[in-house]
């Protein structure tokens, strides 16, 4: 079966994704998969590289984790690292390391102060099994908080004088004995009837949340609206004099009134039917309009949301920050059904931990990657109904094959270079000494290899756009000018530039002076507004015995910026971009590092650092995504793009998050395979199905009305099984040329290239074939009749241009010529698989005193006057047998096979010398497999010149039964010159010659075929 040519453009995480899932072994090798990739590595934001210079130090974009409810993502990886061929690490729980707690920064006053919060370890395994409900985890988390309050806490709660807890105990218990102390006896008679009366409508909840009303959810928000103005009445008043009341106050604030805006607002009944709505507002916003406390709202716990997703338009990190109301809730209730820790560190690089190995698999699969392919520009059809052109500009030249893009460790793992690989490219010399950056939008560097266009039919079937709207001003200007909705997303979305810093220290954290968690967020101080301890991949870089680094440190953050970027004649605009960088953190190191590392930093000057890397993510590519508030109404689904042909992937997307991440780009990848192929049928954590575009984007296949049956008829679906078969085979010399004319004519230029096609070799074959048994196997009970053809075959090959080489992908057989005496045979050729077939009579040996005869019904000359009749075609007179040791080997189709090949593969190898061909390609024909290729037409009824329907097929003959006589046979062969039938003329045979065949006898079924290309 022919494979269907996806190629996607941007080899970032969501394509390479998109990709996995396409070639996954569900998909049976349908999809023939191609990724274009500007520069030398893959991954996107997620690409890193390694400085070899540096003890092979890690480079990053910025800071990765995986949170615990990343089922998508990490159920990638455990399918990754099933098949990788050189995975970083034996298993994939080798690759993380759990961290349950994350560190704030407060601002009170003028100071900053750490806040430390742990965080529960749920059971289970994220990417394994069904994650829990929204609604499961609610009442599991207040059923403990039940058995907290009535068990585990009821002295306290029976003693008015309580005292403020310590830092002992869980982050639930401070919350319970703090509000408890300061709200004494009170609580026995107020606050445990509401928790009770909470716990009882939850409970008696119908168990599928589909049942739930609004009412019943409105009934709930009343309740925690009453608890929480009671206790808000109660102790509020007490929270500047205590810092742990104060933070147990916020944490209680933020859930209850999260928990009441979803009840009320129907995010938890219906989020299709109201997330627009909700999306109107900014999360604070929201927050506000259901009660939420100014100390909560401004708390660093809301501001350390707006941090993880670089949340502030135009990169203004002292704003309030802009996100949606309903999405940042939904991504909030989401992370509650966490599995394991809430936070999993990688123990190595994200390129090396996640893209390397998906770059193995798939190159393992089959699926081609274009590296040095800058994506120019997507050209629509005039229609706008599809993309009928991509341009691509080839940045450099390779010396030979395919680019290998990663570097072996001693440790035997593959990573990616900083760099590309010079020694590689032909113009590796001059790039090297240039120093160009080949990812830059802005590279000076000029385009050394030809610039290739990629046309609809020729070069893909189905395209995938797997880069961010950052570049889409550029590359996508014609589909916004062309298509509204494609600019309005452009235009409201926002992105915006991102920024990172890494350092390598001599000490730890904890020798340094920091003993809290060491992932820490909302220091708003400085655009570096989160950092973390990544000293877990010190393991896999490659520092120098005598290296004095102890820890690595990661900081990240936004950088100011304009909507979108300048254009390419800019540049000067990176240099001034990474100046920025390197003053941004230069100022972190220097006036912000004392307030963490006290024991080795100072103010106004920056402890010992061993090594240090900056950099700000400008490109048009590399720009995080945000969602500001009503955007999300504007992002176009995987399969509404508008143009039939064109699908989309990258967290830019609506996937059922929308908003940057590891997930939502995961997502966004099996969305995108699942709008192509089906597969995958489900996606953790959404509902798949609803975030397609209403209505078929993908064009199906055209299939044919239902076949009216009625009396008559003799033509009939299903195999054909022809039994009890003799064929006697003779191979003819024939002009390669007119050969090579002929498949061109048929095949590549009709398709437009979509399907090129040459002849194997200078040689045809002919076949006379006594078929004493014919039926069509699934209408067995309409009976069975015989057949006599006489066939010429051409082999060929289809081919594909590669690296300046033609490739022969497959391998088929052709019949320009088959003539038969069977009525039904000729129509069900002609009308279901493409013969073409003519009516003949055939003689045998045994019935004209010797001679195979063949009589065409035909036109010797054309004229006018010219009656079209019986006329003799073929004559092949016997001269004697010929006992051959060929032959005498020959026991099996397969053999016949091997026969054949090795008497033409001299040729083959002289007469096409770019022509890579091998006898695997002939792997199917081995096994019995006789592919036959047609051009199926049907003239029109209006314009008879014109084709109603044209098609280039394949069916699949299977080899039942087979057995040669060890003897050739010389014959006197003549074919007549017959101006309706110039077989000789079209390709250049002696029509007066001796040839040798071959007696066989075999079993063949024609089973149903496949449309390669339509027009």
């Amino acid at each position: 079966m022919a494979k269907e040519r996806v190629t996607i453009l941007g080899g970032g995480l969501s394509g390479l994704v998109t990709a996995f899932n396409l070639t996954a072994p569900e998909n049976r090798g349908r999809y023939d998969v191609t990724v274009y990739q500007h520069g030398w590595r893959l991954g996107g934001k997620c690409a890193t590289g390694r400085d070899f210079s540096e003890g092979a130090r890690i480079q990053e974009h910025g800071l990765h984790v995986f949170m615990g409810q990343y089922d998508n993502a990490f159920h990638m990886v455990q399918e990754l690292y099933k098949e990788a061929a050189h995975p970083p690490f034996a298993t994939w729980e080798e690759a993380f390391t759990q961290q349950p707690n994350v560190a704030l920064m407060e601002h009170v006053g003028d100071d900053w102060i750490p806040w430390d919060i742990p965080a529960p370890v749920f059971p289970g395994t994220p990417g394994e099994g069904e994650p829990p409900s929204i609604w499961k985890r609610m009442i599991q988390m207040l059923g403990w908080l039940e058995h907290q309050m009535f068990h585990e806490h009821i002295e306290i709660f029976r003693k008015p004088g309580g005292h403020i807890p310590g830092k002992g105990g869980g982050w639930l218990s401070r919350l319970i004995n703090g509000i408890l102390s300061a709200l004494g006896l009170l609580a026995l008679s107020v606050g445990f009837e509401m928790v009770r009366l909470a716990m009882r409508v939850i409970r008696e909840l119908p168990e599928n949340p589909d049942d739930h009303t609004h009412d019943h959810h409105l009934h709930l928000a009343g309740i925690l609206q009453k608890l929480k103005a009671w206790i808000e009445k109660t102790i509020t008043h007490l929270l500047d004099e205590n810092t742990t009341l104060r933070r147990l106050w916020i944490m209680f604030d933020m859930m209850l009134c999260n928990a009441i805006g979803g009840l009320r607002d129907g995010l938890l009944l219906d989020p299709d039917a109201n997330l627009e709505r909700v999306n109107t507002l900014d999360y604070k916003e929201w927050l506000r309009s259901h009660g939420c406390t100014e100390i909560a709202v401004e708390s660093a716990i809301i501001r350390g949301l707006y941090d993880l997703i670089f949340g502030y338009e135009a990169g203004d990190w002292k704003s309030d920050g802009n996100t949606e109301a309903g999405t940042m809730f939904l991504s909030l209730m989401n992370t509650m059904l966490y599995r394991g820790s809430i936070i999993w560190k990688f123990n190595t690089a994200t390129g090396d931990l996640v893209i390397a190995p998906l770059y193995e698999v798939l190159k393992a699969r089959g699926v081609k990657f274009e590296f040095f392919s800058r994506v120019d520009e997507l050209t629509p059809s005039e229609s706008g109904n599809w993309i009928g052109e991509v341009k691509i500009g080839k940045q450099v030249n390779l010396k030979t094959g395919d680019y290998d893009p990663l570097v072996p460790m001693a440790s035997g793992e593959r990573v990616w270079p900083d760099r590309p690989l010079y020694e590689q490219l032909k113009e590796g010399k001059a790039l090297k000494k240039s120093g160009d950056n080949l990812e830059s939008h802005w590279t000076p560097w000029k385009d050394k290899g030809k610039p290739v266009t990629l046309q609809m039919g020729r070069d893909y079937d189905w395209l995938v756009l797997a880069i961010p709207p950052g570049a889409h001003p550029t590359i996508c200007a014609k589909l916004m000018a062309q298509n509204p909705a494609w600019d309005a997303m452009v235009n409201n979305i926002a992105t915006v530039v991102t920024q990172n810093l890494q350092a390598w220290m001599p000490n730890t954290q904890t020798e340094m002076g920091w003993n809290y968690s060491t992932l820490l967020g909302a220091y708003d101080a400085t655009p570096l507004n989160t950092w973390c301890d990544i000293s877990e991949i010190l393991p896999s870089e490659n520092w120098p015995p005598n290296s004095k680094v102890k820890s690595e440190l990661i900081a990240c953050g936004p950088m100011p910026c304009a909507k979108f970027p300048p254009p390419k004649s800019d540049t000067a605009f990176p240099a001034q971009s990474y100046a920025l960088a390197k003053q941004t953190a230069e100022d972190f190191l220097n006036n912000d590092g004392w307030r963490f590392w006290p024991n080795a930093f100072s103010k106004g000057k920056a402890g010992p650092i061993e090594s240090i890397y900056h950099r700000a993510n400008i490109d048009p590519s590399e720009r995080y995504t945000l969602t500001v508030k009503g955007s999300s109404k504007y992002r176009l689904k995987t399969n509404g793009s508008g143009y039939s042909n064109l699908f989309l992937t990258g967290d830019w997307i609506d996937n059922g998050q929308n908003q940057g991440s590891f997930e939502a780009t995961t997502i966004s990848g099996k969305l995108c395979s699942k709008a192509i192929s089906g597969f995958p049928e489900t996606v953790f954590r959404i509902d798949a199905d609803k975030q397609m575009a209403t209505g078929p984007m993908k064009p199906k296949p055209p299939v044919s009305a239902q076949f009216v049956e009625h009396g008559g008829l003799v033509t009939f679906p299903g195999p054909i099984m022809l039994k009890d078969t003799t064929m006697w085979a003779f191979l003819l010399e024939a002009d390669r040329g007119l050969l090579e004319a002929y498949c061109r004519k048929i095949f590549t230029d009709t398709s437009g290239g979509a399907v090129q096609v040459l002849p194997l070799a200078s040689h045809m074959m002919m076949t006379i074939v006594d078929i004493k048994h014919g039926s069509f196997t699934q209408e067995a009970h309409r009976g069975w009749s015989p057949e006599r053809e006489l066939a010429f075959w051409i082999p060929v090959v289809r081919v594909e241009e590669k690296n300046g080489r033609t490739i022969a992908t497959h391998f088929n057989l052709h019949m320009p010529y088959l003539v038969l005496n069977n009525p039904a045979a000729i129509a069900a050729g002609r009308e279901i698989f493409g013969y073409w077939k003519q009516r003949g009579e055939l003689g045998l040996p045994s019935e004209t005193g010797g001679d195979f005869t063949v009589d065409l019904f035909s036109s010797p000359t054309f004229g006018e006057d010219v009656e079209e009749t019986m006329n003799r075609f073929v004559t092949l007179s016997p001269l004697g047998e010929k006992q051959s040791a060929r032959l005498t080997k020959v026991k099996t189709f397969k053999d016949a096979v091997k026969a054949v090949h090795q008497h033409l593969k001299p040729e083959i190898t002289k007469w096409h010398t770019t022509l890579k061909f091998d006898i695997e390609i002939l792997a199917e024909l081995m096994t019995g497999h006789v592919p036959q290729l047609f051009l199926k037409q049907f003239r029109d009824v209006t314009d008879g010149e014109q084709a109603c329907y044209q098609a280039i097929t394949e069916s699949m003959g299977h080899v039942a039964k087979f057995r040669s006589l060890p003897h050739f046979t010389e014959y006197d062969m003549v074919i007549e010159a017959l101006a309706s039938s110039p077989v000789c003329t079209d390709f250049g045979i002696n029509p007066k010659q001796k040839v040798l065949g071959a007696e066989i006898e075999i079993d063949l079924k024609i089973n149903p075929g496949t449309t390669l290309w339509q027009a």
